[in-house]
């Protein structure tokens, strides 16, 4: 879904504002330099689309405690923003807005879900691919397995196969069924969660546990 979102909010609205919904590490080095470059509207923008992940991720947080019920309502209230979102592209709301509320949901979609031994699934992939690098460096000096680079490659590959496919979507449909889809597929994953599809995190109340790193 991060890169499925990433996808779309790059060939819809990103040439308005020029930020990435869910590229922080993009956005804050273009927030930097387009203020030493003088260009202050257009850093204020981006600077309001990196706020609006922050609180998307403030707003989970609070809310997931790591349970199922509180894991469930902050994957439906992702979804309900990737719904909303659609919904303002239908109805030809400015895309300023628009990037405003996606950056929110990938904020929030980042403590949304907790998993297996409290490993919490994040939208970041610069530390994905520095794994992938380091694992098969193990795994060619003989100091780990080739099957370790297989989390961090999946990671990488769902990424760019969602921006691939949302971007096509996005190009070939339009606005609304690129933003639809994610929605409906995070309402889908609630619902998979709500049931227990979904294994239950084994320490549900930790939400900083040693994890993946994935930042970026």
């Amino acid at each position: 879904m991060a890169g499925w979102v990433d996808g779309v909010g790059f060939l819809a609205l990103v040439g308005t504002v020029q930020a990435f919904p869910s590229f922080m590490s993009g956005n804050s080095t273009k927030f930097v330099t387009d203020i030493v470059s003088g260009k202050f509207q257009t850093a204020a923008a981006i600077g309001g689309v990196v706020l609006a992940f922050i609180i998307g991720t403030i707003f989970a947080r609070l809310l997931n405690d790591g349970s199922r019920r509180r894991e469930t309502a902050a994957l439906i209230c992702v979804a309900v923003c990737l719904g909303v979102t659609a919904a303002g592209a239908a109805m030809g709301w400015s895309k300023n807005a628009l990037l405003l509320l996606l950056a929110f949901a990938m904020g929030s979609i980042n403590r949304a879900l907790q998993g297996k031994d409290g490993y919490t699934v994040h939208t970041f992939i610069s530390g994905a691919v520095v794994t992938i690098g380091s694992d098969i460096a193990d795994a060619i000096s003989g100091r780990g397995p080739w099957k370790q680079a297989l989390l961090p490659l999946s990671i990488w590959g769902s990424i760019l196969f969602g921006a691939g496919v949302g971007g096509l979507m996005t190009l070939k449909v339009g606005l609304f069924v690129g933003l639809a889809v994610p929605a409906l597929a995070v309402i889908l994953l609630a619902a998979a969660n709500g049931i227990g599809w979904l294994e239950a995190s084994r320490d549900p109340r930790d939400g900083h546990p040693p994890m993946l790193s994935m930042h970026g």
